[in-house]
């Protein structure tokens, strides 16, 4: 059965099913409280940027408009007539003035950090400035970019700032302007400046304020741990691209404003907790309060279900499942309470015992069957070894060899001997083999120089309990049909029983194995036992095989086997795998 089948996933299910909607209304009025939240502060934030951003570019403007009227500038006009090499003194004295009153200019235009000049006649630039630190950084910087820029290296003027990076300095805006009289002017402005009364905004501890170019990358010098966080990032990204306000994954409010005339993004990143901060009701009934009744109602709930329903229902289940696998011994303790659970416990105990009773009456019935069906089968082989003795005996007679009958008496007394010890179940190997040993010198008194055998048993395994006659009928078939169907090469029939331990499991089982020299056995009698024919239709001429396979069966049960086949070189092998311990399949008579 499956958990979703279950009746205890039923319950549960269904009580979560009912108090779902009421747990859903109270997360959306949540949610739906704190989303009014975040639209307003997303609005009030949009407005705030927009308009500082528009004070920005306006100020951008004011000076862009400052460089284009240094056109009518006398000073600036008078850097194309004069001469750096021929009239030092007036050239030094206009680029004085022009650096004082570009000083004087930088109080008014606040936001502007230099101003500064570039002649392509002297290749000369000269500028002014009033926060950089890296005087000579900022003169080979900007006299690399103008030269370039003189030289058409560099796209040529736009109505847009540019963005401009000085080494081991801040990010700068740059704006140059070409007069007609040939004189390169320009205005450097600091992006960290631009910035500053965005920064004064309201974004708490873990918030920044900072700006970034089209691909994202922070242009402002102030640490932004926030920007580094891949998904805030992605989102930077993504809005320099579409310009909007969003709520991502880790829950920051990040909004950006691109400037109209420069390359440049402002942005705020503003975490939803400090957004929050002041609806601390609603954030811990969405967080805290919530789940935590709902954790506290279900577990209630389920350890009152585990009490009266759940421990007594498995109890029951875990009884019958021992019961199918056959424990009838199993007994469910009976409540006092008299509710159904404490009837069927006292039901299901009534059952397996009669269930118990009935099934020992067929468990004995069933032994008593396989005893009187072991004593029939070990009977039934008996009138075989006669008829072939008395043949033997015939045979001998005829030949008028009274030594060889009387030697043959001797060992015909001891085989049947054996023989009618026959309601024995068991008896040990050193007996079977002594018994095989008496059928062979029969034979060989019949054979003489035709039959030769050899018997090799390891002397710890002649103690092992086998069942009578389970060897000496396979050493029989090999004479009968191995030596009449052998093809006569002058060579004596040989038998081989041998003993080993087993390479699998030496500690449970030994391995004994009869071989000859024979034809070996035919390839459709092999599939035939393979597949079990001999079982269903032996017929009269293997009983001899399907007798041992049965009572190997019924002695051993799956323990062990018999094992069939044909030697590499010809002659016919049994193997039989034998228990050490004989299982408890059914206990005969000794």
């Amino acid at each position: 059965m499956r958990f979703w089948q279950s009746v205890r996933f039923k319950i549960v299910f269904g009580f979560l099913l009912m108090i779902a909607p009421m747990v859903l209304f109270l997360i959306y009025n949540n949610l739906y409280a704190t989303s009014v939240v975040r639209d307003q502060i997303s609005l009030h934030y949009n407005n705030l940027m927009a308009q500082q951003v528009q004070n920005n570019d306006a100020i951008l403007l004011e000076t862009m408009r400052y460089l284009y009227r240094k056109e009518s500038d006398p000073d600036i006009q008078s850097l194309q007539t004069l001469s750096l090499a021929e009239e030092d003194s007036d050239y030094t004295m206009v680029k004085m003035e022009l650096t004082r009153r570009f000083l004087l200019d930088t109080g008014y235009y606040n936001k502007v950090d230099t101003f500064f000049v570039y002649s392509p006649k002297d290749d000369d630039m000269f500028f002014a400035t009033q926060y950089s630190f890296h005087f000579a950084e900022v003169q080979s910087a900007l006299l690399d970019y103008t030269t370039k820029l003189a030289s058409k290296d560099l796209p040529q003027e736009t109505q847009r700032w540019e963005r401009f990076s000085i080494p081991n300095d801040t990010n700068y805006l740059i704006k140059t302007v070409h007069l007609d009289s040939g004189v390169y002017v320009g205005a450097l402005v600091q992006i960290d400046r631009l910035n500053e009364e965005v920064s004064k905004f309201d974004v708490g501890p873990d918030g920044a304020t900072f700006v970034v170019d089209p691909e994202g990358n922070a242009l402002t010098n102030s640490p932004l741990p926030v920007v580094q966080e891949k998904v805030v990032h992605s989102d930077i990204v993504e809005m320099t691209k579409q310009g909007r306000t969003t709520w991502n994954q880790n829950h920051f409010l990040v909004i950006t404003q691109p400037s109209a005339i420069s390359d440049i993004h402002y942005m705020i990143v503003i975490p939803e907790t400090y957004i929050l901060k002041n609806l601390p009701f609603f954030q811990k009934m969405l967080y805290v309060w919530i789940p935590l009744i709902v954790a506290i109602v279900l577990s209630l709930y389920l350890v009152f279900l585990q009490r009266v329903m759940f421990k007594p229902l498995v109890a029951l289940v875990r009884g019958m499942r021992k019961l199918g696998q056959g424990r009838f011994d199993v007994r469910m303790p009976i409540n006092t309470d008299n509710s159904e659970f404490a009837f069927m416990s006292g039901t299901f105990n009534l059952m397996a015992e009669q269930i118990e009773r009935l099934k020992i009456d067929v468990y004995e019935e069933q032994i008593r069957v396989q005893k009187a069906e072991y004593k029939h089968l070990q009977i039934q082989i008996n009138p075989h070894f006669y008829m072939n003795s008395l043949n033997i005996i015939y045979n001998l007679a005829a030949l008028k060899d009274f030594k060889s009958v009387q030697k043959l008496s001797l060992h015909l007394a001891d085989y049947f001997r054996f023989l009618m010890l026959g309601h024995r179940t068991v008896l040990p190997l050193e007996d079977e083999i002594r018994h095989i040993e008496h059928y062979l010198e029969i034979q060989k008194i019949r054979y003489v120089t035709k039959l030769e055998y050899e018997i090799r048993v390891l002397p710890e395994h002649l103690s092992v309990q086998l069942s009578p006659l389970l060897l000496q009928p396979f050493v029989e078939n090999s004479v009968i049909h191995g030596f009449y169907k052998r093809v006569q090469d002058g060579l004596p029939f040989n038998i081989r029983i041998l003993s080993s331990n087993d390479e699998e499991e030496p500690e449970r089982f030994i391995m004994l194995t009869i071989a000859d020299n024979g034809p070996g056995f035919p390839e459709q009698f092999l599939d035939d036992l393979h597949n079990g024919v001999h079982f269903e239709d032996a017929g009269e001429h293997h009983l001899c095989i399907w007798n041992i396979l049965r009572r190997f069966k019924m002695l051993y049960g799956t323990e062990g086997g018999i094992h069939f086949m044909n030697g590499e070189y010809g002659g016919a092998i049994v193997q039989v795998r034998l228990p050490i311990h004989r299982p408890n399949t059914f206990e005969g008579g000794e």
